[in-house]
């Protein structure tokens, strides 16, 4: 961030030893501009890929918890569906009893997972604010360069 800062003063130390605003053309202008904007906006991609690595590391835990989570539901389904069906087979209920209760359980179970990898996710920000900043700072600077 200050290696920035220098670049962009020493970028403007290089527009005011040119020659008197009043003097360049656009043309002239946008030519001496043209290396500094591109590498300016260069860095801002590299900035903003740098905040929002983070943010990416976080939503692929938080997407890896949700795939954990269905792959165990769907084997905690299949092996608690069952043990739970003869049990209460071997208990008195009915069948179809025993299945609604086990769903029910299963139901609860899967939510409580689900909704832990989804508030997560919800709370993840994947805005890069400071680059946005940085970059709307410069875009007032370069303006500010125009208008002197």
């Amino acid at each position: 961030m200050t290696e920035q800062r220098e670049r962009v003063a020493e970028f403007g130390r290089e527009l005011r030893e040119g020659p008197e605003p009043s003097d360049r053309s656009i043309k002239e202008i946008v030519e001496a501009l043209r290396p500094q904007i591109q590498q300016l906006v260069a860095k801002q991609v590299e900035i903003a890929r740098i905040e929002l690595t983070p943010v990416g590391r976080q939503a692929g835990v938080a997407v890896g918890l949700l795939a954990v989570g269905a792959v165990f539901l769907l084997l905690f389904l299949l092996f608690f569906f069952l043990a739970g069906m003869y049990t209460m087979n071997a208990a008195g209920f009915p069948p179809w009893a025993s299945a609604g209760i086990v769903a029910v359980i299963l139901l609860v179970i899967g939510g409580i997972l689900a909704g832990a990898g989804a508030n997560i996710m919800r709370k993840l920000d994947p805005k890069p604010h400071r680059t946005m900043h940085t970059f709307q700072q410069n875009v007032n600077w370069i303006k500010g360069q125009f208008r002197s």
